[in-house]
């Protein structure tokens, strides 16, 4: 934890501890303990970058828990908007569409669009406070991530089929960020300011499939 992470503003200190718990979502991890097992089995399944990304994002984990070892973040309540969209995972990895719905739902929303967005604003505000190490950390998780959406798009087979999931999933994205507005727009971002840039990012995935040839 940077030396200078207690003489941060409480507001932000907590806003950074809510999404930071996006990432790494401690207190509730025991209830998708069956997707490491999921993630593991598909990475074999399809194998070239899978497996690594699979370690990338165990990585991601020690990181939020390591540098929040003072102040567990199993003490954040994460909205019911969340929890649904990991429960939803679960179930993809389970289907015959697998690799379109884990893709859409993983890599295209929770990736391409949430994790997108969080990390933005963590890497704004960590380098506005002067939180050193934080953004560090931050940013190799945003070098990881971008390699990760990027390997989502060689997932999909159905492009059209991934195209409508995306729209149909959008709008749990959206409460997802709006469950969170009370811990967000204290770090000087509004609501309508990120649910514009979501559109962005929806708009850009959707465009990137579009333009895919299989």
């Amino acid at each position: 934890m940077d030396s200078n992470w207690t003489n941060t503003p409480v507001e932000i200190r907590e806003g950074i501890r809510y999404l930071s718990a996006h990432f790494y979502p401690e207190g509730i991890m025991e209830r998708w303990s069956e997707l490491k097992k999921l993630s593991f089995n598909a990475a074999k399944m399809i194998k070239l970058y899978s497996l690594q990304q699979v370690i990338e994002e165990i990585e991601h984990f020690d990181f939020f828990r390591d540098y929040f070892k003072e102040e567990p973040l199993k003490d954040v309540k994460l909205p019911e908007s969340y929890i649904e969209l990991f429960d939803g995972l679960v179930e993809d990895f389970k289907t015959p569409k697998w690799k379109d719905n884990v893709a859409t739902r993983f890599h295209m929303i929770t990736e391409g669009i949430l994790a997108t967005v969080g990390l933005r604003i963590l890497n704004e505000v960590s380098r506005k406070y002067n939180l050193k190490q934080f953004n560090e950390g931050i940013k190799v998780i945003i070098e990881d991530e971008a390699r990760h959406v990027n390997f989502g798009f060689s997932l999909i087979d159905d492009k059209e089929y991934a195209i409508k999931r995306i729209e149909e999933l959008f709008p749990l994205a959206v409460r997802i960020v709006k469950d969170g507005k009370e811990k967000i727009e204290p770090l000087g971002y509004s609501l309508d300011e990120l649910i514009g840039l979501m559109e962005e990012l929806k708009n850009a995935r959707i465009e990137k499939l579009s333009t895919i040839i299989k």
